[in-house]
């Protein structure tokens, strides 16, 4: 063989063999920090930000929110008409939308989304059931949904698919929240693959999205690719991302300086004004709809029947030395109430500012002079938020009083299933509202008693469902303004704070905006990386 045409045949070989390491090395991935694992992915009893942080990128909904002004846009549904009576919603689907082809799943025909699939995907999301789904509420106010839930009917009757690419669904009542908090993001899902899944589903989910699962490697990294076949074809912009659990900050940090990271979402105690000085064009920061609390059991156990108690403790809590000094105004503290301050309403008649002596009198009044006769209290925490400086602040806090708090911190795969046990009698939490509406609050923490601390005040849950067909603004805003009072009487939670949304984004990422409810809000399809 002639020399030339030996070497050239070696080159072609070289570029072949080549050529899929050169692909994989072009490709652009977002490296993207966790701090921690979420618990699952089966959307019908995801309930933390940790599983919406993922599923927002693999999930899609009829409709989706714009979250700036909380206007309900297309999504798998490209149109929808509302009857006058403004009861019945008629929904037309995209044609042509098909389901991730996950393995594991076979297909009784094509991966096409139909009416059909959003039926069923409903009947599942309406149990009590909770190992199945932690949200019934999405079906509320739809015709016939009580009914089922009750056991009283087989299937819903105001949900239902009048042929392959339309969706009716229609409601008892009129409902404002019908787009925000109702079946109006109701997610489809194929009934082939929820049964032939199972269990699987919390680990292999089928969804529509511009991403789609690839591998989990459980407290390292979680990896989507972009879907090549989604229903968008501009979208998504990178090739994919790959969710890096960091739970240490200093260790995130570091990855960040080194370019390891493309974005960093929380800061070392005692670092975060350096942290900002450092990178300081990289840092971004917004008013956040997150408010964080320490939850009461409201229906069991010490604090149950104790409001005196419950109020002292609020009194008692020094949350400006935490989030002004301590946390180096990490963020806002909680001096108004459950809502955060954009939202209307978010004023109440009561309002716990930091008084010791207020808090000493309290615990007198209801029988415990000086904490004398309170058992030592276990406030249960989740392990990324075990260094945490209201910590300490609150445990020293109730010590002047007398009240001894011992701290446990949990890993986050079993905290969020067992702070709702009835041995759980205080604990961390908090929650993210999307939209600036107080409903975002109150529908999901204080309405018949769907938080964790089981809080049911049946003149709250009235004026709640009041709320939820009241379309003149201040007529509304004047019931939540009653809810919200009545609940800071009742004293539930001791607020701490409300949050900033602070991030940093490296020099060659763009688009990525997030909103209020925290930086998981942002769609990562509409980011781009040069790099």
């Amino acid at each position: 063989m002639p020399k030339k045409l030996t070497l050239l045949l070696i080159a072609l070989l070289l570029m072949g063999l080549l050529a899929p390491l050169t692909s994989a090395q072009d490709e652009v991935i977002l490296h993207y920090p966790i701090g921690v694992d979420p618990e699952h992915l089966n959307p019908f009893t995801a309930t933390t930000i940790a599983i919406s942080v993922v599923n927002n990128n693999i999930y899609e909904g009829l409709t989706s929110l714009d979250l700036a002004t909380a206007e309900p846009q297309p999504a798998l549904a490209e149109s929808w008409e509302i009857s006058d009576d403004l009861l019945t919603y008629t929904f037309n689907l995209r044609q042509g939308v098909l389901y991730h082809d996950v393995a594991g799943v076979e297909w009784d025909g094509d991966r096409e989304v139909k009416a059909e699939d959003f039926v069923f995907s409903a009947h599942v999301y309406n149990t009590d059931d909770e190992t199945v789904s932690q949200h019934p509420e999405i079906m509320d106010g739809v015709l016939g949904a009580e009914a089922h839930r009750a056991g009283e009917a087989e299937t819903i009757e105001g949900i239902q698919a009048i042929d392959d690419y339309t969706l009716a669904i229609t409601l008892e009542q009129p409902n404002r929240l019908f787009f925000s908090l109702g079946p109006g993001g109701l997610i489809p899902m194929p009934q082939e693959a929820y049964e032939q899944l199972g269990d699987e589903l919390n680990t292999n989910p089928v969804g529509t999205g511009p991403f789609q699962f690839v591998e989990w490697l459980r407290d390292d990294t979680l990896t989507l690719a972009a879907n090549d076949e989604y229903w968008n074809p501009e979208l998504p912009l990178v090739d994919g991302i790959e969710f890096i659990n960091v739970p240490e900050e200093n260790t995130a940090l570091g990855m960040y300086r080194n370019g390891e990271l493309d974005f960093l979402f929380s800061f070392p105690s005692g670092q975060r004004q350096s942290v900002i000085d450092e990178f300081g064009d990289h840092f971004n920061e917004i008013p956040g709809l997150n408010v964080r609390y320490f939850g009461f059991k409201m229906d069991t156990g010490f604090f149950s029947d104790k409001p005196l108690v419950r109020q002292a403790f609020n009194y008692a809590f020094n949350r400006e030395l935490v989030w002004n000094e301590l946390m180096e105004g990490a963020r806002f503290p909680a001096d108004l109430g459950v809502l955060p301050p954009s939202m209307p309403a978010s004023t109440p008649s009561t309002i716990y500012s930091y008084d010791p002596e207020r808090a000493a009198q309290l615990l007198e009044e209801a029988g415990y002079p000086g904490g004398e006769g309170i058992p030592e209290i276990t406030l249960y925490v989740f392990s990324s938020a075990a260094d945490e400086l209201s910590l300490p602040v609150l445990q020293q806090d109730l010590a002047e009083l007398g009240v001894t708090i011992n701290i446990e911190a949990e890993d986050s795969a079993t905290y969020w299933t067992h702070i709702g046990e009835d041995d759980v009698e205080i604990f961390l939490s908090g929650w993210s509202a999307g939209i600036p509406d107080p409903s975002d609050v109150l529908n999901f923490l204080f309405l018949d008693g769907r938080d964790d601390t089981h809080y049911d005040n049946e003149e709250v849950n009235e004026l709640l469902r009041q709320a939820m067909t009241e379309y003149d603004a201040d007529a509304r805003n004047e019931l939540y303004q009653q809810a919200h009072d009545i609940i800071m009487e009742d004293a539930p939670w001791i607020v701490s704070a409300y949050s900033k949304v602070a991030w940093l984004n490296q020099p060659w990422i763009e688009g990525y905006q997030p909103y209020g409810g925290g930086t998981h809000t942002a769609e990562l399809a509409l980011v781009t990386k040069n790099q």
